[in-house]
């Protein structure tokens, strides 16, 4: 049956649903970092994830009058050594103007920062629910109930990212936000998939959609994006967002099916290394 989520009174513009999306990026990292407010941004800081970049950024970047990019950086730079980190990457204010953030983006060019991107994805309604969701015989229970098997997830996929185990151990992390309501597939004892839903307000996001190597073109990851979309129909969503490599065909075609549209672009400046 046809489940759709709740439509806004007018349908917000495009620039609205990117702003939307930058304040759920600031929903996820606020469980990974505390915050120090600045002039030109908020600086979200980890010493003990320091290797993880989304523990460890400058969020809604914007110069004020009178600031110059190079100001900025070192004050920025200096304020992470002094938590012993580093700024591994910065995003600029959505709602910004030109002049706020170009000159930002150039330096951090400059010093050699490079821009990746994530296509935002958007979803207002749920596609027809179909018939039969589940792809085989997989069991499909809260993450939280078995640590350890979601745990061998993450690091599986942590050792596919460059094997860093800080990747782990901060997806680990996101588990004790009550916001985040994550679900793990298990076939015959053994861990196969992950998914969970970010709820901020009205507003939900797909996170961490995972499936274990060996169990991929089983059609796993459609029938967790179904599980995933349950959950956001009973959460009554007005909008459901998901950031997607735009190189990585396979995630791009499954959201396309299920009527996720490109609503913009969500840009990270970062460090190498």
């Amino acid at each position: 049956m046809d489940l759709p989520i709740l439509k806004a009174s007018s349908a917000p513009t495009t620039q609205t649903l990117v702003r939307y999306f930058h304040q759920t990026e600031s929903q996820w990292t606020a469980h990974l970092a505390e915050p120090t407010p600045a002039e030109f941004g908020t600086m979200w800081i980890n010493p003990q994830l320091a290797r993880i970049r989304t523990a460890n950024r400058m969020l809604d970047v914007a110069l004020p009058p009178g600031s110059s990019p190079r100001q900025a950086f070192e004050a920025a730079a200096a304020e992470f050594e002094s938590h012993s980190s580093i700024c591994w990457q910065w995003v600029m204010n959505p709602s910004a103007t030109e002049a706020q953030t170009r000159p930002m983006i150039e330096y951090l060019l400059s010093v050699g920062y490079a821009p990746r991107v994530t296509d935002i994805l958007h979803l207002d309604r749920l596609p027809p629910w179909p018939q039969s969701r589940t792809a085989e015989q997989l069991t499909i229970i809260p993450a939280r109930a078995s640590f350890r098997h979601v745990r061998a997830l993450h690091e599986q996929r942590a050792a596919a990212m460059g094997n860093e185990p800080q990747l782990a151990d901060a997806a680990m992390l996101h588990l004790d936000d009550p916001h985040y309501d994550a679900l793990l597939a298990l076939k015959q004892g053994t861990a196969v998939a992950h998914v969970g839903v970010l709820a901020m307000g009205e507003i939900g996001v797909i996170q961490e959609l995972y499936v274990a190597e060996a169990f991929r073109g089983r059609h796993i990851g459609t029938t967790m994006m179904w599980r995933a979309l349950e959950i956001c129909a009973r959460s009554l969503f007005r909008h459901v967002f998901a950031g997607v490599d735009p190189n990585d065909a396979i995630a791009q075609h499954l959201f396309a099916s299920l009527g996720f549209g490109k609503v913009g672009q969500f840009v990270t400046y970062d460090k190498p290394g």
